[in-house]
């Protein structure tokens, strides 16, 4: 029975562990101005500064009469808005570029996500949720 005790109790500094060490620190985003987005390269993966509470990487994408241009940055969200009516007005629904001129904008939570535009899922957070689901299946296998 303390066999047992123990390897809960050692599951949970793991999983203690893990969440220190994925979720500490500033969050880290792409954070360039460019015309092509190979422009923007892993040079460019900075901590967010730390002048406010940065949630959210930011790419938005602009296509004017004169030229196109890639901003990436550190942004506090949401990005989304439930409602959509206020998402269209603001700009942040999805984006028509087919037209001559536009500006779309995409938003993600994790490390380096606006690297492509795209929502990526981080390989720690991953792990923190399997180490999690584990844990859980111990302590209900112990319990009863």
């Amino acid at each position: 029975m303390k066999s047992t005790i123990h390897l809960g109790i050692l599951l949970l500094c793991l999983i203690a562990l893990a969440t220190l060490t994925t979720v500490s620190g500033r969050l880290k985003c792409y954070q360039c101005k460019v015309e092509a987005n190979s422009l923007c390269t892993d040079d460019y993966l900075l901590p967010c500064p730390d002048d406010q509470a940065y949630d959210t990487c930011m790419t938005t994408i602009e296509q004017t009469k004169s030229r196109f241009i890639i901003t990436k940055t550190c942004a506090l969200g949401p990005c989304n808005l439930l409602d959509s009516k206020q998402s269209t007005g603001l700009g942040l629904d999805h984006c028509d570029r087919s037209s001559s001129e536009y500006s779309c904008v995409h938003c993600c939570k994790d490390d380096g996500c606006n690297k492509d535009g795209v929502d990526n899922v981080h390989p720690s957070l991953v792990t923190m949720f399997i180490l999690l689901f584990l844990t859980t299946v111990v302590f209900l296998s112990f319990s009863g």
